[in-house]
Order: structure tokens, then sequence, then C-alpha cells
């Protein structure tokens, strides 16, 4: 069977245009002979993220980013639904995210997939958490700026410091410290001269200074033996019959007092003396009697003795 020249030709000419697609679409990293499941994420910021971006699993590509369409919400604003292409041995629960990250500085934004547990497994044409991290700089720019307010705050308050210092220290104010300085010179000279004097006079009655602390060191060591003198004679002492004589004194003590008690109480004969009224009486009148018989003798002793010289009264 013969071809004629113009069918040749054309059949070149198609295969040409299916290779060229397939050579493209390989060229973009997807594979049209391939059974990979599609996923979808919705997302509402995709900055940096395009086609043929690499998707992975733990720092392993496992598939790519197929599509992003841009879908506008009922409010006005506008989210993306990101198309990915996965290779269908990897196998994950429908519990895990895809975070849209930046491996590195001066890398384009990629996709990764968070593995989580869960009992449902993904199928193909599920909808999938999304997730998203800045980028470093984009880190290091939201840090930043709180800190560069921070500094702007101190640096005005530190400006408005410093103004009301200058007003502070005016001219008059600049006069009156150097006066003080002046006068803190003079007395730390003073004082130093006060010390050169004192160091002299230290000097000059250095035997007298030593008299003293020696006289300082006889009298401690004087006291020192006075003590161990009271404390020799506090041992010697016989702390045994000091306590008996201390009882033998508290018992001569009780008698005593039950002698005075029974004297007040009319008890024995000094008690009954004090206490018999009647006894007293007799006692006085008996005493002024003898007193009276006394006084008679005295003035009449002839009424009371008679003395005989040679027989006679």
């Amino acid at each position: 069977m013969k071809f004629s020249k113009e069918l040749k030709a054309g059949l070149i000419a198609i295969f040409a245009i299916i290779s060229f697609t397939i050579l493209f679409q390989f060229m973009k990293g997807k594979n049209i002979f391939s059974t990979d499941n599609q996923y979808y994420i919705k997302y509402d910021n995709v900055e940096g993220l395009a086609k043929s971006n690499p998707v992975s699993i733990n720092g392993l590509r496992v598939g790519q980013v197929s599509e992003i369409k841009p879908v506008p919400t009922a409010s006005g604003d506008i989210h993306f639904v990101v198309q990915i292409t996965v290779d269908d041995k990897f196998e994950f629960t429908k519990n895990s995210n895809v975070e849209i990250f930046e491996p590195g500085l001066m890398s384009g934004k990629e996709l990764r997939i968070n593995l989580a547990k869960g009992n449902v497994l993904a199928k193909d044409g599920d909808t999938l958490k999304g997730n998203f991290q800045l980028s470093m700089l984009n880190s290091l720019a939201s840090q930043v700026g709180p800190v560069k307010d921070q500094v702007s705050s101190v640096l005005s308050k530190l400006d408005s410091t410093m103004v009301s210092a200058n007003k502070l220290v005016d001219e008059q104010n600049r006069q009156q410290i150097k006066v003080l300085l002046a006068n803190l010179n003079q007395t730390v000279s003073a004082f130093k001269v006060t010390a050169d004097q004192t160091n002299r006079m230290l000097a000059n009655n250095e035997a007298g200074v030593k008299s003293v602390v020696d006289n300082a060191n006889k009298t401690l060591v004087s006291t020192k033996a006075t003590v161990d003198k009271f404390g020799n004679v506090a041992d010697n002492v016989d702390v045994k019959k000091l306590n008996s004589a201390i009882e033998n004194l508290s018992t001569t003590a009780d008698k005593l007092n039950s002698v005075i008690a029974g004297i007040q109480n009319g008890e024995g004969s000094l008690g009954k003396l004090t206490k018999d009224e009647d006894l007293y009486n007799n006692l006085n009148k008996t005493s002024s009697n003898l007193n009276a018989l006394i006084e008679d003798l005295k003035a009449n002793p002839k009424r009371y003795i008679n003395i005989s010289v040679f027989g006679k009264k």
C-alpha cells in the first residue's frame, strides 16, 4: 500500500504536533499519561505561588501545582482554588493540610502536605485544608515593624528629654554648677589637708598610741584572770551543802512563822499573856501595888524593919 506525499506530510505534521505537546507538558513537569490524583485547596492568598511549583511530603517531591483559579465571593472579596496533582502511590488522611511555604530566601513558593492522623484517606477530587506560612523576609518585616515603632517612640521621648534638659541647664544654672564644683574641690582639698595632719599627728604620737594599746591589752588580761578566778570559786562551791543550808533556813522560818501564829492565836503562856486582858489587868494592878509598897518602904522603913541593937528593938 502506497501513501501519497500529502498523506505522509500530514502524518508527519500530526506526529510532530503530538510530540511537541508531550514534550512541552513534560518540560512543565506534567506527565499526561499518568493516573495521579487531583486535590483542591482554597486560599485567601497565594503570594508567589505559580503553576508547576512542586508539592512535597516531608521534603520529597510527590506532585505539582496544576492550576490556580481566582473565585470571587458574595461579599466582593476573592479567594483562590489551587489544584494539585499528587502521585497516587502516596496516601494520606483527609485531615492533612497543604501549606504554602518558602524553602529559602532565593527560592520560590512551594506546597507541602503536613500529614495528620485520621481514619479517612483523601481521595481523588477531595478538597483539603489550606495553610499559609510567612516567608523569612515577611516574618522579619513583621517583627521589625513593632521594633521600629518602639525605637521611634524611644527616640521621640529622648528628644523631648534632651530639650527639657537644655531648658533646665540654662546659663544661670551652669554658673551655679561651676560654683558648686569649685566648692566641692575646695572641700576635697581641705579634707586632704586634714587627713595629712591626722597622719602626721598619729606618727608623732605613735609611742603614746602604742602605750594606750598596751594598757588596754593589760586590762583585758587582768579582766580575764579575774573571770577565771571567779569561775574557779564557783566551781569549788559545794552546791549540795548550799542547798541543805537553804532548806534548813526555810524550815527555821516556817517554825518561826508557826510560833508567831500561835502567839497571835493565844496559844501558850506568851499567847495567853498577849491575848488575856484580865491577866494583863491583874499584872498591871500587882505591879502598881508593888510599886506603892516599895515607895512606902522607902518612906517608912521603920514600919517594916525593926533593928535590935544591944537587946533593944
